[in-house]
């Protein structure tokens, strides 16, 4: 992926690294990005300031797109991490894992903004909507679903409420609403 700027570039590789490329002499800015397995995503901060990467090692990781240092402590799923994006913002993270979630994290802090975005199979992909309110997940459960995410939410228990009255799943070609909470969790026509 290149940086915002275009300057700079950021590769994946199953070598266990990502690294942040000079996009005009092909040299490396930084010191390898080390995981412990496969690093399968890599994106820049809206801002280019920093680095988040993807990996088959059961986390995700912000580093300083600079220096190659970490940001945060690893986001941690409890399988492999498909992909991970920041938000138009660059305050937060969302990360796709093979354990049936999408999480949403401080991309300063590395803790969880959000309660886990939950599917009934891996999680492939999760975006930011441009202004940073919704996620969309796409998951092997044949789903896409479009979660609420707003961002002056205090606690995980305030999030976790307006979650279960996110609206839209989209269910093959055929875009249905959620049930209301309390009306069993199968989304309905």
């Amino acid at each position: 992926a290149f940086s915002p700027d275009g300057t700079r570039v950021v590769t994946a590789s199953y070598d266990k690294t990502a690294r942040v490329w000079d996009a005009a002499t092909g040299k490396p800015v930084t010191s390898p990005l080390a995981h412990q397995s496969l690093v399968v995503s890599a994106a820049f901060s809206p801002d280019a300031t920093r680095v988040v990467t993807a990996s088959y090692d059961k986390t995700a990781r912000v580093w300083d797109a600079a220096t190659g240092k970490p940001v945060t402590s690893p986001l941690e799923h409890q399988d492999q991490v498909w992909s991970a994006a920041f938000s138009s913002d660059g305050t937060r993270v969302v990360t796709a894992s093979s354990d049936g979630n999408a999480r949403v994290w401080d991309a300063a802090t590395g803790k969880p903004v959000t309660s886990p975005l939950e599917h009934q199979d891996q999680v492939w992909s999760a975006a930011f909507s441009s202004d940073g309110t919704r996620v969309v997940t796409a998951s092997l459960d044949k789903t896409a679903r479009v979660w609420d995410v707003p961002s002056d939410m205090e606690t995980l228990e305030q999030w976790a409420a307006i979650a279960k009255r996110s609206p839209f799943v989209l269910d093959g070609v055929a875009l249905v609403r959620r049930s209301p909470p309390g009306a069993g969790s199968k989304p309905s026509e």
